[in-house]
């Protein structure tokens, strides 16, 4: 064999070789390349009919109490969600005519909130009545009535069952819808099976609404679920698909790397936290109305195809950001994360529509052999936050959540555990992490301090998402 013949066989098969090397780390890390075409992506547009349904389910109420004999409980049902279980023992019950019975006293609407026979169904955030109507009953006929927000839906169950009352408690406005079709076998069945298991609480106002505390110590059992983790790829084939632009571009910006679908669309992933911004400029602002803007942003939670749709909740609606913050709840309770995992954060502003979310999410519940942990009544917690420091007035929402934290023993398992988060300064902590950062709360610690909040009267107003 010639010399030359032997040279042109050992590039061409080092030439295969190379091509080879860089096809790999190519398709291993695409991103890489400073710039590339995504164009070849191709993705499904037609749209699941399950999600349709889901968005019921998402805005299902968050928490239920039940008021009898003059004590106030949380219902709770470990491994289900009572919200929903009570949602489908209502579901065939019709609203006919709703009345605005007006703003009441204080004395009044402390006496809605403690009536006795009475089952609560409480919202984390405001609700509108639009919505209410349209996914609460499954066979509910469209009422000609204004719409209007609230956060509180109230049943008398002792006697029959003939209206439902709507309360908002920023503004203790106070509404009444009469009820036909009603059944309330299933519903009362379902209240005294959980009683016997449900947590003591008493309500105490937090600035503008009203916090459910404990009255004393509560067992919760903690959960292991496992973990759902996409590629920035999944989510640029959901929000800009090859249709919208001629390409989609990529760059690395230190530790992000910037997607771009011409000039509407923009994505950012975070391959440390996960964490991904989308940004969409054909996007309009929704119709007026609280009820069009969060049909608006579960559409935009909705675009995501998660796994984990059927356990997220509305959670939070922010007027004055234009947003709305959907949570990821286990048996009941939200779950928290520094990072933001598991929660979606749709926006809109004037020139855009911004979707904020992770790419790790949760996704199925596993077995665990973890105690119950005990949680502190509520007053102890805000009692341990004044010692350390803060004002009582400081805080303005309070409840239970679940922690999601990493687990030592698997990657792709994340374990939850129960406490309280605390708001202060528009933010949610763990009450052991404002305790563990307390020294600037010393400094600033007012004299004649109040542990447990008082039910003051405090001026609120509705509010529309502004435009």
């Amino acid at each position: 064999m010639k010399l030359s013949s032997w040279i042109l066989r050992v590039s061409l098969i080092a030439m295969v070789i190379l091509s080879l090397v860089f096809t790999s780390l190519i398709w291993r890390n695409p991103s890489r390349l400073e710039r590339r075409s995504t164009s070849n992506v191709q993705v499904t547009t037609e749209n699941d009919p399950n999600v349709k349904k889901m968005e019921g389910n998402v805005y299902l109420p968050n928490q239920v109490y039940y008021t009898h004999r003059g004590q106030k409980q949380l219902l709770f049902k470990a491994n289900a969600n009572i919200d929903h279980e009570v949602q489908q023992a209502m579901a065939d019950w019709h609203m006919t005519q709703v009345k605005a019975v007006g703003k009441v006293s204080p004395a009044n609407y402390e006496t809605y909130l403690e009536q006795d026979g009475s089952l609560q169904l409480i919202y984390q955030d405001v609700m509108s009545f639009k919505q209410f109507e349209q996914w609460f009953f499954s066979k509910q006929d469209q009422i000609k009535a204004s719409d209007f927000h609230f956060n509180r839906v109230l049943v008398n169950l002792d006697g029959a069952v003939k209206k439902l009352t709507l309360i908002n408690d920023a503004t203790r406005r106070v509404y009444e819808a009469k009820l036909a079709n009603v059944s309330q076998d299933q519903l009362q069945k379902l209240v005294t099976t959980q009683v016997t298991r449900a947590f003591p609480i008493e309500e105490k106002r937090l600035g503008n609404h009203e916090v459910a505390f404990f009255t004393q110590p509560i067992k919760l059992p903690p959960y292991a679920y496992l973990m759902d983790q996409q590629s920035a790829n999944y989510y640029v084939s959901l929000l800009m698909p090859s249709k919208t632009a001629s390409n989609v571009d990529a760059r690395e910006i230190g530790d992000s790397t910037l997607y771009t679908a011409g000039s509407t669309r923009r994505m950012t992933a975070d391959s440390g936290t996960g964490a991904i911004e989308f940004e969409n400029y054909t996007a309009t602002f929704p119709d007026s109305g609280l009820t069009n803007f969060l049909h608006a942003t579960f559409k935009g939670l909705s675009d995501l195809q998660m796994t984990n749709l059927a356990s997220m909740r509305y959670f939070q609606y922010d007027a004055s950001r234009g947003e709305v913050v959907y949570k990821t709840y286990a048996q009941g309770f939200p779950i928290f994360n520094v990072d933001q995992k598991g929660d979606v954060t749709v926006r809109y502003t004037q020139t855009s529509q911004e979707i904020n979310f992770s790419n790790t999410n949760l996704t199925v519940p596993i077995p665990t052999n973890q105690p119950a942990q005990t949680l502190p009544a509520t007053a102890t917690v805000v009692n341990q936050l004044v010692a350390a420091g803060y004002r009582a007035s400081q805080i303005t929402d309070i409840l239970i959540g679940y922690q999601w934290t990493g687990s030592s023993n698997d990657q792709q398992v994340i374990d939850l555990q129960p406490t309280y988060y605390v708001e202060m300064k528009g933010e949610y902590r763990d009450y052991q992490s404002w305790l563990n950062h307390s020294s600037d709360a010393s400094a600033n610690a007012a004299s004649g301090q109040t542990a447990t909040p008082s039910n003051d009267d405090s001026s609120a107003s509705e509010s529309e998402p502004t435009q």
